[in-house]
């Protein structure tokens, strides 16, 4: 058996699709990223991205690394 993935286990804990959390999850990162602080826009420099705006997936793996101390 698979593990759950981390949009199917919010999906259900709020009885919501893993689609729709993943789309709520992507809004919110644009609101970020799109913050003009400086402070705010340097973290975002941290964040190795494959497109011009980071995706759920790479937030999620850059948190996991802040939080492991990498």
């Amino acid at each position: 058996m698979r593990e759950k993935t981390i949009y199917e286990k919010i999906a259900e804990k709020y009885n919501t699709i893993p689609e729709e959390v993943r789309r709520e999850m992507q809004i919110a990162i644009d609101a970020g990223f799109d913050n003009p602080d400086p402070a705010v826009q340097e973290e975002w420099k941290k964040m190795t991205l494959k497109a011009d705006r980071p995706t759920p997936e790479e937030v999620i793996n850059y948190a996991v690394k802040k939080l492991k101390g990498n």
